[in-house]
C-alpha cells in the first residue's frame, strides 16, 4: 500500500469521524427533546424552540462566512495557519462584542416590559456559537477531528443536558434552560479558545480584511441558508400559536439531522476542494467528491424518512400529521448536497458576489410560497415546500458554478438520489403510521443498505486490485507537503 492509499483511507477514517461528531451535534437537541418537551409547558418548549432557531441564524449572522475563510486562509502557500488563526481571532471579537451589545439592549427592553429573559441568554449563546464555529474551521483544517467532535459535544449534547438538569431542579421554564444552556456554550467557547489558538488579528491584518471581503457577501446568503432551515417555524410563530411551532420542531429533526450529517461530512468535502483549487486537480477531485456526496445525501435521505414513524412516536407520540412531516422533511437532503459541493466549489475561485443575491432571492420566493401552508397550518404541505425549496438551492448554485465556468458539477449522480429519495418517500407514505409500520420500514432500509453497501465493497475491492504502475499515477487528494509554519 503506498503513500496516496494511506492518505485516502486516513481521509476516509476523518469522514467517519466528522460523521459521528455531526451526528452528535445534530443529536443533541434530539436526544434530550423527549424529556423536555415532557417538563415544559407547550408555551415555554415553544420558547425553547424558537431560541434553538435564533441560535442557529444568528450564529450565521455574527461569522458572517469567516470559518470559510478561515479554513481556505490556512491552505495558502506561506503562513496559511497564522493567518487562519488571525481570522479566528477577528472573528472572536466581533462575535462576543456584537453579542453583548444585542443582549444588553434586549435585556434593557425586557426589564422595562416585564417580560422573559430567555431569549436574552440565548442571543448571548449565539455570539458564544459563532466563536466555536470558528475554532472549529481552525481544526478542521489542522485535521484535528477528535478535538472538533468535543466542541461538537459541548456546543449541543452538552449544553441541552445543563438546560435539562437545570429545569429539573430549578423550575419548569424556558429562561432557566437557556441560562444554563449559555453556561455549557460558555465551556465549549473557552475550551475551542485553548484548542484553535486564535491570533490577534494585527498578526496578519491584510489577510482578516480579505477574509470579511470574501466573507461579507457571504452573510446574507447565510441568513438566507438559514432562514430556508428554520424560517418555516418563524412564519409558524407569527401565523399560529405556540404549541404548533412545538408539533412542527418535534418533527424538525428529521431535516436538522441530515443537515447536520452533510455539513459533517462537508468538512472533508470542503477541504479537499479547497486543498485541490491550490493543485491541478481541481476537476478531477469536484468530480469524485460529487459523486460521493450524491450517493451518502441518497442513503441519509431515505434512512431518516424510513425512521421517521417510529421516531415520532419516541419523541412525541402517537400524532398523525407530525408523521407524515417527518416523512416529507428528508427531501431537503440531496438538494442541500449539490448545494454544498458547489458552494465549496465557488469559495474556492473567490466567486462569492453572486451569493449576496441568488440565496436571498431564493429564500425570499420560497417564504412566499410557504405563507399559504404556514397560515392555513398544513404542516405537511409547509415540510414539503421547504424540501423543494432546497432542490431549488442545489439547482440554482450548480447554475453558478456553470456561469462561473468552474470546473463540471456531473449532474448525474445527483438525479438519480433524489429520483430514489422521492420514490421512498412516496412509499412510505403509503404505510399506516403505527409503530409496527415504522419498524417494518426500518427494517426493509436496513436490507437495502446492505445490498448497496456489498454491492459497493465487491467493486471498490475490485479497484484496489490494480497494477502498481497504475496505483502509482493516482492523484494525491491534498498536496504532498504541509504548512506548518505557525508564526
Amino acid at each position: 500500500m503506498n503513500d496516496t492509499t494511506e492518505r485516502r483511507l486516513s481521509h476516509g477514517k476523518q469522514s467517519l469521524l466528522y460523521l459521528g461528531g455531526a451526528v452528535l451535534q445534530g443529536m443533541g437537541a434530539l436526544i434530550i427533546q423527549p424529556f423536555s418537551i415532557r417538563i415544559l409547558n407547550a408555551t415555554e418548549w415553544g420558547m425553547v424552540g424558537l431560541a434553538t432557531v435564533i441560535l442557529q441564524v444568528g450564529q450565521v449572522i455574527l461569522s458572517a462566512g469567516l470559518p470559510l475563510a478561515i479554513t481556505k486562509a490556512y491552505y495558502a502557500p506561506v503562513s496559511g495557519p497564522l493567518h487562519a488563526r488571525a481570522i479566528t481571532g477577528a472573528n472572536f471579537i466581533v462575535s462576543l462584542v456584537l453579542s453583548a451589545i444585542a443582549a444588553l439592549g434586549l435585556a434593557l427592553a425586557v426589564g422595562a416590559d416585564g417580560g422573559s429573559y430567555a431569549f436574552v441568554w440565548a442571543i448571548l449563546a449565539v455570539g458564544l456559537l459563532s466563536t466555536v464555529v470558528g475554532s472549529q474551521a481552525v481544526l478542521r483544517a489542522q485535521e484535528r477531528p477528535l478535538a472538533y467532535i468535543i466542541l461538537s459535544g459541548g456546543s449541543s449534547v452538552g449544553s441541552h443536558f445543563l438546560g435539562l438538569c437545570a429545569i429539573l431542579v430549578f423550575g419548569h421554564t424556558a429562561t432557566i434552560y437557556l441560562t444554563a444552556f449559555s453556561v455549557g456554550m460558555l465551556a465549549t467557547a473557552t475550551a475551542g479558545f485553548v484548542m484553535a489558538r486564535p491570533a490577534w488579528p494585527s498578526r496578519a491584518w491584510k489577510q482578516v480584511k480579505i477574509a470579511f471581503r470574501l466573507g461579507l457577501p457571504v452573510m446574507p446568503h447565510s441568513l438566507a441558508i438559514m432562514l430556508l432551515m428554520q424560517g418555516d417555524s418563524f412564519l409558524l410563530q407569527a401565523n399560529q400559536n405556540a404549541a404548533s411551532v412545538g408539533r412542527y420542531i418535534a418533527a424538525a429533526a428529521f431535516a436538522l439531522g441530515p443537515f447536520a450529517v452533510l455539513a459533517g461530512l462537508n468538512n472533508v468535502w470542503m477541504a479537499r476542494i479547497m486543498a485541490a483549487s491550490q493543485g491541478g486537480y481541481f476537476q478531477k477531485e469536484v468530480s469524485v467528491v460529487a459523486k460521493e456526496a450524491a450517493w451518502i445525501s441518497c442513503a441519509v435521505a431515505v434512512a431518516a424518512a424510513s425512521t421517521a414513524t417510529l421516531g415520532i412516536h419516541v419523541l412525541k407520540g402517537d400524532d398523525a400529521i407530525v408523521v407524515q412531516l417527518a416523512k416529507v422533511l428528508p427531501l431537503v437532503t440531496v438538494g442541500y448536497a449539490l448545494y454544498l459541493i458547489c458552494m465549496s466549489v465557488l469559495f474556492a475561485m473567490h466567486r462569492t458576489v453572486s451569493f449576496a443575491v441568488a440565496t436571498p432571492l431564493l429564500a425570499i420566493v420560497a417564504a412566499l410560497i410557504a405563507l399559504y401552508p404556514a397560515t392555513t397550518n398544513d404542516l405537511v404541505l409547509l415540510g414539503l415546500v421547504k424540501g423543494l425549496a432546497f432542490v431549488g438551492l442545489g439547482l440554482v448554485f450548480l447554475f453558478l458554478v456553470r456561469r462561473a465556468s468552474g470546473p463540471r458539477v456531473q449532474t448525474g449522480h445527483f438525479a438519480v438520489a433524489l429520483t430514489v429519495s422521492g420514490a421512498a418517500t412516496g412509499l412510505l407514505f403509503l404505510l399506516p403510521d403505527t409503530i409496527g409500520a415504522g419498524l417494518a420500514s426500518i427494517c426493509v432500509a436496513c436490507a437495502a443498505a446492505a445490498v448497496a453497501a456489498t454491492l459497493y465493497l465487491k467493486r471498490k475491492r475490485g479497484q484496489l486490485v490494480q497494477p502498481p504502475s497504475e496505483m502509482a499515477q493516482t492523484t494525491p487528494i491534498f498536496p504532498t507537503e504541509r504548512h506548518n509554519n505557525e508564526d
